[in-house]
Order: C-alpha cells, then structure tokens, then sequence
C-alpha cells in the first residue's frame, strides 16, 4: 500500500493543485499500480514493434476497476476543466477499457461525445478510429490513464483527432512520467494539461537500456504480465 511518504520523496509526486492528498492517499492504497525499481517493457512487441525499456511503472486498471476512485479523478478533472475554463465538444481517448470508464463518466459530467481510437493489448495503438466520430472543427479534450513516456497525449492522439478534421484544445491523464515525451506535452499544452500524480519513469530504447548494459541483473518483465496479475 502507498502512502503520503511514498510521493514524498520525489518518486511519486502530486501535481493536480485540486486534489487533496487524502483524495491521492485513497487511490494510491490500491494494490498493484507501481512497480519501482525494476526494469519493465512497455509497450510489449507486436508486429514487429519493439518497446522502450522503463526504470519504473504505473498502470490503471486495478484503480478504474474501483467506481468510487473513477469518480474521484473524474470529479478532480472538472474542478481543473472548470478552473481553467476549458471548452470541448469531444472526449478523444484509446479504447483502453480502463480509460473508456474514466471517459464514460466524465462525458456524463460534461454533455461531451466520446471518440476511441483503436488500442492494443500490447499497449500500442492502432490506425484507425473503433467508436465514436471526430467532426470537422470539432475541439476535443484528449484523455489517458497513464502516460509513461508522454507521446500520447502529447502527440500520438492530438494526430489522430487532427487527421479527422477535429483540434485538441487540451489533454487529462491521471498519471504522467518524467521523461522527454511528457515535457513536450506540458510544453505544448501548458496548464491545459491535468494530470494528478508525476511518476519518475526513466525511459530508454532496448539499445540504450542501461540496465541491460549493467548486465541484466534485473529480469525484463513486459508491462502486461504485470496488468494482467493485477486484474486477476
């Protein structure tokens, strides 16, 4: 279980002026979210695409598996939609089942449409868009649960919504890395972007691991293997 002391120390940190840290302290409780200290894959290969290599991990599901926490981020992200006045038509999100509850709900919140785009199990995306419509001058609020390396939200997605004819005016997540990716993504989007909680995540091609060049004294475990012991 995580607490206050956990985030403290810089490793986690929390970033969202509008959630209490009683609010983090109770989502933070739910088991098997981080993995510190180790040496995961994310995404997992698959057709033909390698993954980076990643000191530490943050997943979602176990806490969208908990309605009660879903609203708690939900009800966190329209306080700071509200603060920052952010106006939207459009929830853009990968139709990752955990990220689809947290959209579900919020676009009953908010009266927006809700647009997914294709994901994979292996955590990546695909090309094409499975729900929902992207409308020409549409103004969407890009949505994730994590963004480990940033390129989400910060790029993949807002490319997606853009090819369709729509903008991104702004981006959520519930939890961001450190790494080059996401500081693209905040400087791209300033305080349009939310996110409750900042991970140190250290990213790195399997070329460039330096844990595997330190001689691989930690197992590569790929991200899925961690998702899939959680929701069981």
């Amino acid at each position: 279980m995580l607490k206050s002391s956990d985030y403290l120390d810089k490793s986690l940190r929390l970033c969202s002026s509008t959630m209490s840290r009683a609010e983090l302290d109770e989502i933070l409780a739910t088991p098997g979210i981080y993995f510190a200290s180790g040496h995961y894959l994310y995404p997992v290969s698959d057709g033909g695409r390698v993954g980076n290599h990643l000191n530490s991990l943050f997943i979602i599901e176990p806490i969208a598996a908990q309605d009660h926490l879903v609203d708690l981020i939900v009800s966190d992200m329209l306080r700071w939609i509200d603060r920052e006045q952010i106006e939207f038509n459009l929830i853009f999100a990968p139709a990752q089942p955990a990220v689809q509850k947290i959209v579900h709900k919020l676009a009953e919140r908010t009266g927006a449409r809700q647009a997914f785009w294709e994901y994979k199990g292996s955590g990546w995306f695909g090309d094409k868009l499975v729900s929902g419509q992207v409308k020409p001058g549409d103004k969407a609020l890009v949505v994730n649960g994590v963004s480990q390396q940033g390129r989400c939200v910060g790029d993949r997605l807002p490319s997606f919504v853009e090819s369709l004819g729509g903008q991104a005016v702004a981006a959520a997540v519930f939890a961001k890395g450190t790494g080059p990716g996401v500081k693209a993504a905040e400087a791209r989007y300033g305080s349009k972007l939310y996110s409750a909680l900042e991970v140190d995540i250290k990213v790195q091609s399997p070329a460039e691991c330096q844990i595997c060049a330190g001689g691989g004294k930690k197992s590569l475990i790929p991200w899925t293997e961690l998702r899939d012991q959680a929701e069981s």
